[in-house]
């Protein structure tokens, strides 16, 4: 008995030790240096970090421990309930401060915020406003009452509108609301994705009337700007379909224009912030364009792109679907011109 117990040990204690070296025991020591090795080779491993950039990371590691040790966990939250609670905390404002590369692929109707289109461009002289049949707004720049339309048929001048309200607070948050996604409950408001499609698309109609005004449409942009500045973003692609701009007379201009007012204000807010990259235009279509449609907006992006070469930065196909039939045109453009960027949207966007 003693015999066969001597040799089991003599037996096994070799293989484990031959187990732990060879398969799932490694020796602490070793793992400890693998994952130093793999670490050095992410992003910025191999750098050294000052004292001060030492103490910063210290204080960001405490200040996420705080929050993932704190008792409401705002990841868990819906982001409409989560969203005033992150903008307060401490880790948002650091990062906030933090310089970032680019904001990319930015559609051009959520450009600036919707308290800034309510709070500034609808306070403007000669701005009107029309409540739809189905529960949204439309907005409109103009000497004279608008004539009705279809989903418009009767337009009042918001400054008068104000005036017999009383109450401008709660109207521009009404307002907002129109502009916005952003409702107290959004469980109940949004019970599947179409209602939320539904009320997203009615957003950027609304905010339309509005944006494509022309001399709003230059503070708009500049405003854009300054909010992506403020945030320490150095450069920026508009994702833009360069709708038409009017004017208060009347006036329609076209996409060459807005590109050459994009180019401008562009131009002006880099001499105001030299540390500012710059901005370039995504030109895209809507997805529900036919093939005929979508081909012959890429003819006009390649003459585009050839005529505002520091502008244009590429062009969106918004359905995956048409790929196919505009591959020669994609060809075309991609031969024709240099450092063309595309963008291919995933089905629905």
């Amino acid at each position: 008995m003693v015999n066969s117990l001597c040799l089991t040990l003599l037996t096994c204690v070799p293989l484990l030790w031959l187990v732990r070296e060879s398969a799932g025991m490694p020796d602490p020591a070793r793992r400890d240096l693998l994952m130093r090795e793999e670490a050095s080779r992410q992003t910025g491993g191999l750098l050294a970090l000052t004292a001060a950039e030492q103490k910063l990371d210290a204080n960001l590691h405490r200040f996420k421990e705080q929050e993932m040790a704190a008792t409401l966990f705002l990841p868990a939250l819906h982001f409409f309930k989560a969203k005033p609670l992150i903008e307060k905390s401490a880790i948002y404002r650091l990062l906030q401060k933090m310089p970032k590369g680019a904001a990319l692929h930015i559609h051009s109707s959520s450009l600036v915020s919707a308290e800034w289109l309510v709070k500034n461009v609808t306070y403007r002289p000669h701005c009107y406003i029309c409540f739809t049949w189905d529960n949204s707004v439309r907005f409109l720049f103009s000497t004279l009452q608008p004539f009705p339309r279809w989903d418009c048929f009767y337009w009042q001048l918001l400054e008068s509108l104000r005036a017999r309200i009383g109450d401008n607070a709660g109207f521009d948050s009404s307002l907002i609301q129109h502009l916005t996604l952003f409702t107290e409950n959004p469980d109940g408001e949004y019970p599947n994705q179409d209602v939320v499609w539904e009320k997203f698309e009615k957003a950027f109609i609304a905010a339309a009337g509005l944006i494509t005004h022309a001399p709003v449409l230059r503070d708009y942009i500049y405003q854009g700007l300054e909010e992506l500045h403020r945030d320490n973003v150095m450069y920026l692609e508009l994702r833009s379909g360069l709708s038409r701009t009017y004017e208060l007379d009347g006036t329609i201009h076209d996409k060459i224009w807005t590109l050459k007012l994009f180019q401008e204000v562009t131009s002006k807010f880099k001499q105001n912030y030299p540390e500012f990259f710059g901005a370039r235009i995504i030109i895209s279509v809507h997805r529900a364009l036919s093939v005929s449609e979508v081909k012959a907006a890429v003819t006009e992006a390649i003459q585009l792109k050839k005529d505002f070469p520091d502008v244009v930065a590429g062009f969106d196909m918004a359905r995956l679907s048409l790929v196919v039939h505009s591959l020669t045109m994609l060809y075309q453009l991609a031969t024709s011109c240099h450092n063309v960027i595309w963008f291919v949207g995933r089905q629905g966007e």
